[in-house]
């Protein structure tokens, strides 16, 4: 694991570090977010849609494509 360090002004602003730009790959003008979790705070690059960002989520959990899974159910609800 690898720290970076910021200050924060009095306008409360800060500069994001070359290291942690470059780790995230985050462009001028991009959006980030900031994901809080108690007193831990996560940094993450904006998806530019939250719907490809989770499409894979649990992946795990239902190997087989998405599709196939969602007929199989429909077919159980048809009786």
């Amino acid at each position: 694991m690898k720290t970076a360090t910021a200050r924060v002004s009095s306008k409360y602003q800060m500069v994001i570090p070359k290291e942690v730009r470059a780790a995230l790959e985050i462009q001028p003008h991009d959006q980030v977010l900031f994901l809080i979790d108690g007193d831990v705070v996560y940094l993450r690059p904006r998806p530019k849609s939250f719907t490809e960002a989770l499409s894979s989520l649990h992946a795990h959990v239902w190997p087989q494509p998405t599709e196939q899974w969602l007929n199989e159910e429909r077919e159980t609800w048809e009786g």
